[in-house]
C-alpha cells in the first residue's frame, strides 16, 4: 500500500488498499487517515451499488438526502437517485443535457441542523478530460487568518439556508415554497466550529448556504461573509484530484469546501455519493 500526499496541507492518495469492511481496523484506518489529511482518495476501488453501500456502512451511519423521502419528491430539488433498493446512493449525473449547476465552493447540506460528518463519492463514469474536484482546508484557512480577525469572528453565528440555492425552483409556488420552509427551516450555526473529534478550530460557512451573520446589520454581515467566503479560494490552502472510473473520495464535510470542475462538456460525468451521518457541532 502506498500513500502519496496530494497537496501541502490537504488530501492524501491510496493505492493497492481495498476498501474492505471486514478488513480488521478498516474503519479505525480511513477514519485515522480522513481527520489528518481532510480528504483521501483511494484508487482503484470499482464497486457495485451494493458493495459500495456495504463498504460505508462500514465507516458510520448512513443518510438519505433530506428531499428524498418515500412520500415527497421535489422537482428540481430533490436528488438523483438512481437505484430504489438503494436510496442513500445519491446519482451526480451530468451530460450535453444536462451540465454541472453548483460551482460555487461550498460543503454538503451545512443548511442541516446537524450537517453531515463525511461524504464518500465513488467515479462510475469519467468524461476523456476534466471534470476534476478541488477541496479546501478550512482549518488552515482560519489559521491563515490574524488573532484580532480571529477574535472577532470567533463568537459570530451564520444562518444557513437551502432557499438561496433552489428558490428559482418554486416560481409561482409561494405554498409550496412555505411548506418546504416549514419542514426544513434555516438553521444556525457558529461560523468558526470546533471540530467534534478533533478539536481543531475551522471556517464553517460557504457561499451557497451562508446567507447572513446573526446579529449584526447587513452590510457588516457581507463584509464578514465575503471574506471568510474567499479564503476557500486561495491555492494555498488546496488540493486538486483528477479521476479516474473506480477512484472513490472521502472528505470531512467539516473541517472542507469543495468544487466540483464543470469543464467537460458535452461528455458524461457520473459520479455516485453516499454521506454519513452528522456529529453535534458547537
Amino acid at each position: 500500500m502506498a500513500r502519496t500526499r496530494l497537496g501541502t496541507h490537504i488530501g492524501v492518495v491510496v493505492d493497492d488498499y481495498r476498501m474492505d469492511p471486514a478488513t480488521p481496523g478498516f474503519r479505525d484506518f480511513v477514519i485515522e487517515l480522513l481527520l489528518q489529511h481532510k480528504v483521501v482518495f483511494f484508487k482503484s476501488q470499482h464497486f457495485s451499488p451494493s458493495t459500495f453501500r456495504t463498504m460505508v456502512e462500514g465507516l458510520g451511519r448512513t443518510e438519505v438526502h433530506p428531499f428524498r423521502t418515500d412520500g415527497e419528491v421535489i422537482t428540481g430539488i430533490s436528488p438523483f437517485q438512481p437505484y430504489p433498493e438503494y436510496p442513500e446512493i445519491t446519482g451526480i449525473y451530468h451530460d450535453a443535457e444536462t451540465t454541472g449547476n453548483l460551482n460555487s465552493w461550498h460543503s454538503d447540506l451545512n443548511w442541516r441542523e446537524v450537517p453531515p460528518f463525511a461524504s464518500i463519492l465513488r467515479a462510475v463514469r469519467i468524461p476523456p478530460s476534466g471534470g476534476d474536484t478541488c477541496w479546501a482546508n478550512m482549518g488552515k484557512a482560519y489559521d491563515s487568518l490574524s488573532d484580532s480577525v480571529k477574535s472577532e469572528l470567533d463568537e459570530m453565528k451564520v444562518v444557513h439556508d437551502w432557499v438561496q440555492i433552489y428558490r428559482a425552483q418554486f416560481k409561482g409556488q409561494e405554498d409550496a415554497l412555505r411548506h418546504m420552509q416549514e419542514k426544513f427551516p434555516a438553521q444556525s450555526h457558529p461560523l468558526v466550529l470546533s471540530h467534534p473529534l478533533t478539536g481543531e478550530r475551522l471556517l464553517f460557512s460557504n457561499k451557497v448556504s451562508g446567507v447572513r451573520i446573526e446579529g449584526v446589520g447587513e452590510e457588516e454581515s457581507r463584509r464578514v461573509l465575503d471574506m471568510v467566503h474567499r479564503l476557500a479560494w486561495r491555492p494555498e490552502f488546496q488540493c486538486r484530484f483528477r479521476w479516474e472510473e473506480g477512484d472513490v473520495a472521502i472528505w470531512d464535510n467539516l473541517a472542507t469546501q469543495h468544487y466540483a470542475v464543470s469543464d467537460y462538456w458535452p461528455h458524461v460525468r457520473k459520479m455516485e455519493r453516499i454521506t454519513l451521518e452528522g456529529l453535534p457541532i458547537k
